[in-house]
């Protein structure tokens, strides 16, 4: 708990106990998502940061319409701009620990093939279960992976949990759908005995046929957002600037709408097309 939430809570805990029975997929979400925060205090800093936006919205707005309109006008303007950014900002707390969950879900994807050849390799060896994570742990390019694992080995051998108890407690509350299913599968073979380095290797050989699928998904992605770019991007700009210099005795300010096209236009739409191809790739 911060300060910042101890004080929250503090005033506001009270208040929203009546509301906490329609957040209870919130409570879910926090969990996954890592954040370190009970129902009860995150709902505390949704509502005073909300309140505090409200408020602060309010006095500013009121002074700035008060320039321009009369105190009435002022008055309703600020309180339903208020309300509604106030809302908003209420609405990224109620998503936040959502949208956490889905960006770690899709961290731990895009690393869960290699992570499991690994994780296969080594159970070649007939090694523990403990071993087996605690050498993962060591691998920070796993990213969450290496997180969970970490996780597993000190549950294991600090706080004396089984093998099967630690995993089962992460495979309830990662976010990945592939990465449960693999602790999961792990738990399994621990508590009826079965071969893990079997289970392992068939489930590197499905991840590792899923990840090649979205490779070439990808690529077939790639290519198109390539055509859209050239075809409506480059080509598209270059006949407007052909098309205003032909134009350009008619009265249109060309070198102002030129410029704009070149040094403003043009490189905003390719950063778009960059963080659009990242977002998509499968590759992180």
């Amino acid at each position: 708990m911060t300060s910042y939430s101890k004080f929250c809570f503090k005033y506001f805990g009270d208040l929203i106990k009546p509301f906490r029975k329609y957040f209870i997929d919130v409570k879910a979400d926090l969990r996954i998502a890592g954040l370190n925060f009970t129902l009860d205090e995150y709902l505390s800093m949704a509502f005073f940061t909300s309140l505090l936006t409200f408020l602060l919205e309010i006095i500013v707005m009121s002074f700035i319409f008060g320039l321009f309109f009369n105190p009435f006008v002022s008055v309703s303007l600020s309180t339903t701009l208020a309300f509604m950014l106030s809302g908003i900002v209420f609405f990224i707390f109620y998503s936040y620990p959502r949208l956490l969950s889905k960006k770690k879900a899709e961290d731990i994807d895009k690393v869960l093939p290699f992570a499991s050849s690994y994780l296969s390799a080594l159970a070649a060896g007939k090694s523990l279960p403990l071993y087996l994570f605690t050498t993962i742990s060591r691998f920070k390019e796993f990213g969450e992976v290496a997180k969970t694992a970490g996780k597993i080995a000190r549950n294991i051998s600090i706080f004396g949990m089984t093998s099967a108890e630690a995993i089962k407690k992460e495979a309830i509350e990662t976010p990945s759908k592939d990465f449960r299913d693999l602790l999961w599968g792990i738990h399994t073979t621990i508590t009826t005995g079965t071969d893990i380095r079997s289970f392992l290797r068939e489930k590197t050989e499905y991840l590792m046929g899923e990840y090649r699928r979205k490779i070439r998904r990808f690529s077939q992605e790639l290519s198109m957002y390539i055509e859209i770019y050239l075809t409506v991007v480059i080509a598209g700009s270059i006949m407007f600037i052909v098309l205003t210099s032909v134009m350009a005795g008619a009265g249109f300010d060309v070198l102002t709408i030129q410029s704009f096209i070149i040094f403003i236009l043009l490189p905003f739409v390719s950063i778009a097309f960059m963080l659009l191809i990242k977002s998509r790739s499968p590759l992180g």
